[in-house]
């Protein structure tokens, strides 16, 4: 007999079931595991049944594969998993909250703003789920009843998408990134062979050329207006070009031409800025740090940080809004000075010529050429840069050429710090090293920067985790970052945990689940779990 579809004609007693869904629902908000003596302390809230009644049912449950027990050796048992039995007693779904009734009807009275007339009036108007009251318009809503005024409309609408089922947003997500791969001929889905090097239109012109200014105008340059600099907005005399659909400029998510890695932007439309962090050393915002080390030209730049800390995306960001090249590429220990700058491939006619490489058409294009984990690659490759980062002339033995690049090409590499966290990471020989400025990217120290980052980026359609849950993941996630023996949780794990969130499960388990998943298999969980509880 299936535990998860039991039989219906046996007869199991009703504590049995109550039990089953108070396990499946605390399992699913701890993650993991729950204490068995916390399930019998709490049962009784729900059920008439004692401690002993319950923990004898859990066992004999065990038995029957309903309950998935782990005994400690000192005698204490977890419960590590259950199959619910039959369908949720409403006195869980009162208790935990749950969706609509089985009929489907919502209800409406769950927004703060909604009384009992109101809800009436919107099912006589035909509205008859969240999902059609965050699709409506202010003006269908308001004046329904003589209280529904249009500021309450309003409310309503930013209200209703947190009851929205999250298959909503992911159905219509789906649909927008599928109607990019749509052919227009035959207006079916197809895949596409894209060519590295395809892009090979150099970038556009400088604003202040293209449009008459003088060099050091304030709206043909960079204006550093985000972290620190928010209230009070610093040129960095990086130019801003004049060609915002070069296919190699980073793209906002509401751009047609948008890819998979398009930036996120927020409510109003706008492109998700980066957190910014203060350099520790030069203490400066290392936005406006780095947009002024670009500006200087063929300057090469290298940005040390743990992972996650936003590296890319910060030169990402600064691509997009001067309109410049991203070209990124990846390294590792097998990158050959080919990978970078193009093999030699015979021709129709026989003959051998070079084909570029992403680096160097970069170059050629003027883009902004990041090599991410530099020191991994192969010495030979690493050594071929030499001349280009001394010189600003890029030396390809074997096509035979001298590169001399666009005037607009700008180079960054990225890489871990060399810490035991990171012994992967190889530290860079002292030749190589002190040919770059060197810009250190901390995690965000500001826990109400980080928040409002991550608002920002994971509540944009609607809200998925709220603005005061949110801080405590953040406050957490510090404490992760200053704990050496401890899993560091980075934005970036703060973004997916959202997203776990985001599909049914609480912050809590999300938390662990995104601890458990970024460990290493000498770190133990059970200290960050039990700081956790300080928190959620």
């Amino acid at each position: 007999m299936s535990t998860s579809d039991p039989d219906p004609d046996v007869d199991r007693p009703e504590p049995l079931l109550v039990l089953s869904h108070l396990v499946h629902r605390l399992l699913k908000r701890e993650r993991g595991s729950v204490p068995l003596e916390r399930v019998t302390f709490r049962v009784s809230d729900y059920v008439d049944i004692g401690d002993q009644e319950a923990a004898d049912l859990i066992n004999a449950g065990a038995a029957e594969g309903i309950f998935s027990l782990d005994r400690g050796s000192r005698g204490s048992t977890t419960i590590v998993g259950v199959s619910p039995q039959g369908p949720e007693p409403a006195v869980i779904t009162e208790a935990f909250g749950g969706p609509a009734d089985a009929t489907g009807t919502a209800d409406f009275q769950a927004l703060e703003v909604v009384t009992e007339s109101i809800a009436t009036a919107l099912r006589d108007a035909g509205y008859a789920t969240f999902t059609d009251l965050a699709d409506a318009d202010v003006n269908d809503l308001a004046g329904l009843t003589g209280t529904l005024t249009e500021s309450r409309a309003e409310a309503i609408i930013q209200a209703a998408p947190r009851h929205v089922p999250v298959g909503v947003w992911l159905a219509r997500s789906a649909d927008v990134r599928y109607g990019r791969r749509v052919d227009a001929t035959t207006g079916r889905g197809t895949a596409r062979i894209l060519d590295i090097t395809t892009a090979t239109e150099p970038v556009g012109e400088p604003r202040y050329r293209s449009e008459g200014l003088e060099p050091d105008a304030v709206e043909a340059q960079y204006v550093s207006d985000i972290g620190r600099n928010e209230q009070d907005p610093v040129p960095t005399g990086l130019h801003v070009l004049d060609e915002p659909d070069h296919p190699d400029v980073p793209k906002a998510a509401t751009h047609p031409e948008a890819g998979d890695d398009a930036l996120p932007v927020d409510v109003s439309g706008e492109v998700v800025p980066p957190a910014v962090p203060t350099e520790p050393r030069l203490q400066l915002p290392l936005g406006e740090l780095l947009a002024k080390k670009l500006a200087r030209g063929l300057v090469p730049v290298r940005l040390v940080g743990p992972r996650g800390s936003g590296k890319n995306y910060l030169v990402k960001y600064l691509c997009h809004r001067t309109n410049r090249g991203y070209v990124s590429v990846d390294c590792d220990e097998a990158t050959h000075t080919e990978d970078l700058f193009g093999p030699l491939t015979p021709t129709e006619d026989g003959l051998i010529a070079p084909r570029n490489g992403p680096a160097k058409q970069a170059l050629l294009n003027g883009s902004v050429l990041v090599l991410n984990e530099f020191p991994v690659m192969r010495a030979g490759a690493a050594m071929s840069l030499h001349r280009l980062l001394n010189e600003g002339k890029l030396l390809v033995k074997a096509h035979g050429e001298l590169v001399e690049p666009h005037p607009s090409t700008r180079i960054v590499i990225t890489m871990n710090p060399p810490t035991r966290e990171y012994r992967d990471s190889e530290p860079m020989n002292s030749a190589t090293r002190g040919r770059f400025r060197a810009l250190k990217q901390p995690y965000i120290q500001d826990v109400d920067e980080e928040v409002a980052t991550l608002d920002a980026q994971v509540n944009t359609s609607h809200e998925v985790v709220d603005r005061g849950t949110l801080r405590k993941i953040v406050q957490f996630a510090h404490q992760t970052r200053q704990n050496e023996n401890w899993p560091t949780l980075s934005t970036r794990n703060l973004t997916i945990l959202c997203e776990h969130v985001e599909d049914g499960a609480s912050p809590k388990a999300a938390v662990k689940n995104e601890m458990w998943a970024v460990a290493e298999p000498n770190q133990y969980l059970d200290d960050t779990y039990e700081t956790l509880n300080d928190y959620l």
